[in-house]
């Protein structure tokens, strides 16, 4: 009786096992659609942005910025002082969907109590290879984590909450630490005047430098037909990238 408890069980483990190996995650284009398919909906939006830069040898106070887009790549920012905005405003980490990448889904799990999917793939990130991975919530499609790692180093971490504007999941809050490799040095150099440089250059080391990006989302208005001409004129302080 002991061995056929005992046969039982393994036979039990071992269904377990295969309905884990088993497990169906969407595929590359099915990962994609679902991510798309909230950001898809904007045909157009304006939103008041607020953004905070703390980036080492980077100066640019908090900024007060209204920002204005229009589908498919129509955007338009209006700032008093110097700021950079993505081109693509609040989905700048979905341009690559729309490319040939191809998106892997690694495993699910409960983050914040929501189910999620745990996306990943290869590619460049500050001109060096990494891995990107991202959780997407599987009711809305919305990344709400994404971080990039290479031999070890996790060097960009994202996290975005979302709030329900006119039935579309929009960004409230995006909070993004990054680790500069120690050859972002060379930049730190850029700005700085000649009598500055000695000193500068001492305090230089091999170490990786920390930064970080903050960024708030209010007001926002979502599809009012923004006509063509008021995208005419770009702020001349705003570069986008």
């Amino acid at each position: 009786m002991i061995h056929i408890y005992r046969s039982l069980v393994i036979i039990i483990l071992s269904c377990l096992t295969v309905g884990t190996l088993a497990q169906d995650y969407p595929n590359s284009q099915e990962i994609r659609n679902l991510m798309l398919e909230n950001w898809e909906r904007i045909e157009d939006y304006e939103v008041d942005i607020k953004l905070a830069v703390d980036i080492p040898g980077f100066r640019m106070p908090s900024r007060s910025i209204h920002y204005l887009f229009k589908s498919p790549d129509k955007s338009k920012v209006e700032v008093k002082g110097f700021a950079i905005i993505p081109k693509q405003g609040i989905q700048p980490f979905f341009t690559f969907l729309r490319d040939s990448l191809t998106l892997l889904v690694v495993n699910d799990s409960l983050v914040n109590g929501k189910p999620v999917f745990e996306v990943a793939l290869e590619d460049t990130f500050m001109n060096e290879p990494g891995k990107i991975s991202f959780f997407v919530e599987k009711e809305t499609g919305n990344i709400t984590q994404a971080w990039v790692s290479h031999d070890g180093q996790e060097f960009f971490h994202l996290h975005s909450e979302y709030d329900q504007v006119d039935g579309i999941y929009l960004p409230s809050s995006t909070q993004i630490n990054m680790t500069f490799p120690p050859d972002f040095k060379n930049l730190q150099r850029l700005g700085k005047k000649p009598t500055e440089l000695k000193d500068f250059q001492t305090q230089i080391t091999d170490e990786w430098l920390k930064g970080s990006i903050s960024i708030s989302f209010k007001n926002y208005k979502v599809n009012q037909g923004l006509p063509d001409y008021l995208f005419e004129d770009e702020a001349e302080d705003a570069i986008q990238d």
